[in-house]
């Protein structure tokens, strides 16, 4: 007899534990939107937004998409990596980076100078955060 209740409390045990997890599991699907969302959230990583910017050089546009607040470097970078345009680059401290050739075509007595919508950067490619729409074109120029 005392096996019998041994049995029946063990088997007790087991139901209750499996309807507990049951109860724990479902509580969080019954919760209203906003706080599911939260939850989201908290476990999924943020979501970047992108968008189109277009490179120009010589006259010819490719585009991309960007991250928002991502720098015209790591913009043409990912071009590169995308097989649209070669270039290099040298780091500079305090300045950052300076593109010296584009396509095959360095500086010399004439230097890679960019644009950004038709207006020269006064800032280096590292540092100017591109928007949604840019159009950063590439002039080959004596005017450093």
């Amino acid at each position: 007899m005392y096996k019998n209740n041994k049995k029946i409390i063990i088997l007790g045990f087991i139901i209750s534990l499996f309807f507990f997890s049951i109860f724990i599991f479902t509580k969080d699907l019954g919760q209203s939107p906003p706080n599911r969302q939260g939850l989201l959230k908290q476990a999924l990583p943020v979501l970047i937004k992108t968008n189109k910017a277009f490179l120009e050089i010589n006259g010819e546009k490719i585009s991309t998409d960007i991250i928002e607040g991502e720098n015209i470097y790591n913009f043409m970078t990912k071009l590169k990596k995308e097989g649209k345009v070669n270039f290099k680059d040298k780091t500079y401290s305090g300045m950052g980076k300076l593109i010296e050739e584009i396509n095959g075509i360095k500086n010399g007595d004439r230097y890679w100078i960019y644009y950004v919508n038709g207006k020269k950067a006064n800032i280096g490619v590292s540092n100017y955060k591109i928007n949604k729409g840019d159009i950063v074109s590439w002039k080959y120029e004596k005017d450093y």
